[in-house]
This record gives C-alpha cells, structure tokens and sequence, in this order.
C-alpha cells in the first residue's frame, strides 16, 4: 500500500498461534492535509495470553483510534507510549510514528518486550532492537532508499534476517510459513520512497485602497432673479402703507420662480429613488438571509457527515489488516448516521442523507463480508412424500444426506450425486420425534422419552427423570451423544452390541455451559450454539479456550454445522435470513449470507466436498 508520505509497506502476520497471538495496525488518513499535519502510525504487536485475544485485539485498536483521531497534529510519541502501556501492560509490540516537518520526513519509534527493528540504508543495517527500553523514544531522520523492518514475537532468524532485502514472494511466502508451522507473530516492511512534493499555489487577492477618500460637493444651484417682491405698490393710501412697513419690519420668505417651478418634479424623483433603494435593500437582506441559513445548514451538514465518511473510508482501507477494527468503524458510523439523520431526512440535503447511508451499508457489507446469496435447489425432497418438507439435516457419510420431517414422522436419505431419495422410516406421526442420526444401517431418532431405531421400531434407551428437555442428537466414533436443553447437559450412551449402555454426564465435573442451548454439532470436538450467538466448544469433556468475534448485532441462532475435515461454522439465523459462516479455529466471522428464502429455512449441514447444504420449504439447496 502507497501512502502520501511516499511510502510504502508488506505485511508479515499470523494473527493465532500456538506461542500466541499477534496483530498489525496502520493508520494512515486519507486525507492530504490530515496526512501531512499528523503523519502516519504504525504497529505490531504481540501476546503470549490468548484469552479472549479478539475482544482485547479490537478494544486496542479502538483505544488508538480514539487517540489518533483527537489529535491536530503529530502526536508525541513517548505520551502515547506511557498512555498505551497503563492501558494495556504485559504486551510486546513496536509503535513507528512517521511525520512530514519542515520539509522532511521524521521517525519515531518505541517499543517493549520480544521485538525486533533494524533499517537498512546504503545496504548497511542499523539495529535499534537494543535502544528500546520501556519510556524511551528513539528518533531520526527518514531518506529516500531507507527500509526499516518491525517485528514483534519470535520467528525463524531466516524470516528477520533476510527480510531487509525482502521482495513481495518473499513476504507471501512468509506468510504462508507463519500460518503452516502455527507460529503467531506481526512484523512490518517499510520502503521509503522518493516523497513527492506537491506545490501549493495561493491565490494573492490586492487590497484595494481609494487614493483620495475626500468628496468634493459641488452646488450646481443657479442664483435666481426673484421678479416679484412682498411690497404693495401702485396707488396706495393709510393701510397698504401699514401694511408695506409691516412687511419691511418682518419680510416673507423669498423663493425663486425657477426652483418653485422645479421642487414638484425633484419631490418625486426623490421619493422614486428612495421606494427603489429600499426595495433593494429589502431583497438584499432576504438574500443574505437565504444566504446564510443556507450556509448555516451546510456547515451543519459537514459537522453531521464528513466524520461518518472519514469513519467509512478509514474502515474500507482497514478491513485486510484488522477486520474487527473496520467493523467497530462501521458500527460508529451507523450510530452517529442513526442519532443525527432526522434533521436532514425532509430538507435539503435529503437525497445526501440516502446516499450517506448506502455508503454506511456498502462499507459494512465489505467489513463484515455480508452478501446476497442464491440457493441452488439439488433435492425436491417433496416428491418423494406430498407434505414432506423437513425439520432436520444430517450428513451419514460424503454424499448421502439425511432428512428428518418431525410433524409427520419420515425419515428420508438422499444421495447428492444420483438424487435418489428413499424414505427409511415412515411410522413416527405422533411420537414427537425431535433429531435423526444415521450410522450405517441405522437410523437413529431422538424423542422426550428416548431413542429409538427408526428402521426396526426398537426403543434403544430409555431416558429417566433425569433427562430434562432433550432438543438434539449426535453420533461420534459409535457412541451417542444428546443435549438436554433443560439441564444444560450433555448425556454419552456408549455403544454395547446393537444397543446402548446406560446414560453418563460427558462434561466432566467442575465444567457447565454458559447458557441455554439451541444446538449441538459434532467433528471430532462438540461445539454448542446458543441463542444470542455464543459457542462453546468442548473438547473430552472440558471447554476449551474460544470465542466468535464480528457478529451481528441482533443474530438469533436457529441451528448450527460444522465441516469435519475443514475449518468453517456455520449459524443459521432464519428469523433475519441468515447464515454466518465463521472461523473454528480463530472465531472471526467473515460472511453473513443473505436470501429472502432462508426466512423458511429450517437446518443446514455441510457435505464431505465442503458445500453447504440447506433444508428449505421441501427442497435442500447449495449455498452460492
């Protein structure tokens, strides 16, 4: 993967193994200015204690998140370091933190415990493995051409001392090696490329200044020769003499004959332009308004949606590296998209709102591996009895199939090769059958008051009082095995003859389920599947260390399968048209399976070849 720094990294991680388990982080942003302001953060990390190890894993990674995501700039090194190991104690791992200052390329490393960091430069190694002490923060300068390699836990020293001159075979092949000999550990290949400078034009905006601010006001007004004067003249007697002294004493207010002729026409003008000026001055400060109401809400919407992009975006270039991590941004996205989407839904970011959550789900789908599935229809078992659709699937050996229908009592086998389907046992209406086990010639049925063979009608065993609520059946190496739902049991009927001994407790003593359980399978452990999602596996009687990680949220666990010779889990969940398929031997959860038609479904099985089979309104179909 390239990065704006100019640089570029391989991966070496086998996330569980015997010694262990181990896990790389990258967080690199996406965007430039991001990048360039705070730089990119690498680790590898390693631990001994494999308890819960998926839970802790995606708790670290969340916690640097958080860390990364509140900072402005690049972060110190030696604080992250003191805040990470009161957090998390007791871990191995090397923190590489690299950053773009003042026109170069910095480094800086910490790290604890089993690790390695040599960089190469000019073909000549510098290893700084022995100047990393707790609290201490190595420093230097990155330049074009420089390698450095980080590891965490142990691996063969033909791994770490040829990895400086590594190509990418050689890192492929690493990791084959890792995964083969069951060796967990993480390690990072750093090439530092030429960095490639991007200029940066700014657009100068002049600033304006007027030269001369002063206004010269020019009176254009004419002087006016007034041809009329307040005095009275003409023959005059006693009065209007009166009347000129009065005059004289306090005269009228003068106005020319020019401006008494223009002030109608100027009164008009005027109030013309003053009506014009406030209509403008109306619209404006409507539009400004508009204006900024309009401003307001984008900027609103972009506090709302950039987060969940940059969440959606980050998870997208996470999910090779830690698949839960990506989830756990996805599942942050959603929530901030679910608390704030109803101030947008009905206005003018509507249309963004539906394309934000198609990017929410579109993410989600590649994090969590959720995809449309089709059923390819192999068996019609309906055919063979009308009515006969089946409850229950079992697989008697590599190719032939075994179908239980509780509600009418028939039990069928099916080769998938030949698509011969023979019922075996057709007289158990009533007798309130529950699960079928095939064993050569046998069939084997379970019931609340024992277990019967199908074929002969002969009751096997007989359960006493202690027997609860028996839900399902299995058969290992020739013996029997029977979950009791009500006492969270699982009762062992070995093998005697052609019949069965009497009833043992199989888990051992100090051992008890978690839980209520909903089904059993069976290889060569006995895992159990609870309702809410939960398995626990069992292995001679004593659980051992497991947990599934990245499921949904809401899952309702219907039935469970396992492949005997492979490494997949699957869950039936029909209540949301579901199946999960999972990892038995890390627990991740990587598919969720999605059709309308497994909302009928009923139980699913995994044949000898891997395919993965399911019982579905009177037909069993191939998942595609």
């Amino acid at each position: 993967m390239n990065t704006g720094l100019g640089l570029s990294f391989w991966r070496v991680v086998n996330e569980e193994g015997s010694n262990g388990w181990a896990q790389i982080y990258a967080r690199i942003p996406f965007d430039d200015k991001e990048l360039m302001n705070k730089g990119a953060l690498f680790g590898v990390i390693f631990d001994e204690n494999t308890d819960n190890w998926a839970e802790r894993d995606a708790e670290q990674m969340a916690w640097v998140e958080e860390y990364f995501n509140k900072l402005e700039f690049a972060g110190d090194l030696g604080d992250f370091g003191k805040r990470w190991e009161e957090k998390f104690p007791n871990l191995n791992g090397v923190w590489v933190w690299i950053s773009y200052t003042e026109g170069r390329r910095e480094m800086r490393i910490a790290g604890w415990g089993i690790v390695k960091v040599v960089l190469t430069r000019n073909q000549q190694e510098y290893n700084f493995t022995e100047r990393l002490f707790p609290g201490k923060v190595v420093k230097g300068i990155v330049l074009s051409g420089d390698k450095m390699v980080i590891l965490a836990g142990k691996v063969k020293e033909e791994i770490f001392g040829r990895s400086s001159a590594a190509i990418e075979e050689d890192v492929r092949r690493w990791n084959r090696e890792l995964v083969e000999e069951n060796v967990a550990a993480a390690g990072l290949v750093l090439n530092f490329n030429e960095l490639l400078e991007h200029e940066i034009k700014n657009v100068e905006i002049d600033e304006y200044t007027e030269q001369n601010n002063k206004v010269t006001e020019v009176n254009d007004k004419k002087p006016v020769l007034d041809l009329a004067e307040d005095k009275l003249v003409g023959p005059i007697g006693w009065k209007e003499k009166l009347i000129n002294k009065w005059l004289e004493f306090r005269p009228v207010k003068q106005k020319g004959l020019a401006e008494r002729g223009m002030l109608p026409k100027r009164k008009r003008w005027s109030m013309f332009l003053g009506v014009l000026f406030l209509l403008f001055l109306l619209v404006s400060i409507i539009t400004g308004s508009i204006k900024m109401k309009a401003t307001a809400e984008q900027k609103k919407w972009q506090g709302f949606s950039e987060p969940i992009e940059k969440n959606v975006l980050e998870a997208n270039g996470l999910v090779a590296i830690n698949s839960s991590g990506a989830k756990k941004l996805i599942e942050d996205a959603r929530s901030a998209f679910d608390e704030g989407k109803d101030q947008f839904v009905f206005g003018k970011y509507s249309k963004e709102v539906l394309n934000l959550e198609k990017m929410i789900n579109d993410g989600w789908a590649e994090a969590s591996g959720e995809k449309e599935s089709q059923i390819e229809e192999i068996l019609n078992i309906d055919l063979v009895r009308q009515g006969f659709k089946g409850n229950r699937l079992g697989l008697q050996n590599n190719n032939q199939l075994l179908i239980l229908d509780t509600t009418m009592g028939v039990v069928a086998t099916a080769e998938v090769k030949t698509k011969d389907i023979k019922v075996v046992a057709g007289k158990g209406e009533g007798l309130g059958w529950l699960d079928a086990v095939g064993d050569g010639n046998k069939v084997m049925v379970l019931s609340n008051d024992g277990i019967r063979n199908a074929v002969s009608g002969v009751d096997l065993t007989k359960f006493d009082s202690a027997v609860a609520k028996p839900v399902a059946l299995g058969s290992f190496g020739g013996n029997l095995y029977v979950l009791d739902q009500g006492n969270k049991e699982i009762y062992k009927y070995v093998a005697v003859g052609e019949s069965f001994g009497n009833r043992t407790r199989w888990l051992k003593q100090d051992q008890s389920m978690s839980y209520e359980p909903v089904d059993m399978a069976i290889d060569s452990d006995v895992w159990i599947a609870y309702r809410k999602g939960e398995v626990e596996k069992f292995r001679r009687g004593y659980r051992e260390q497991f947990s599934l990680s990245g499921l949904p949220a809401d899952i309702q666990v219907k039935r469970a399968a396992v492949e005997t010779d492979g490494k997949r889990l699957a869950l039936l969940d029909s209540s949301h048209g579901w199946v999960v398929i999972c990892s038995k031997e890390t627990g991740i959860c990587s598919q969720v399976l999605k059709s309308d038609r497994l909302t009928e479904a009923t139980d699913v099985e995994f044949d000898g070849q891997g395919n993965l089979m399911v019982l579905v309104g009177g037909t069993v179909g191939v998942m595609k």
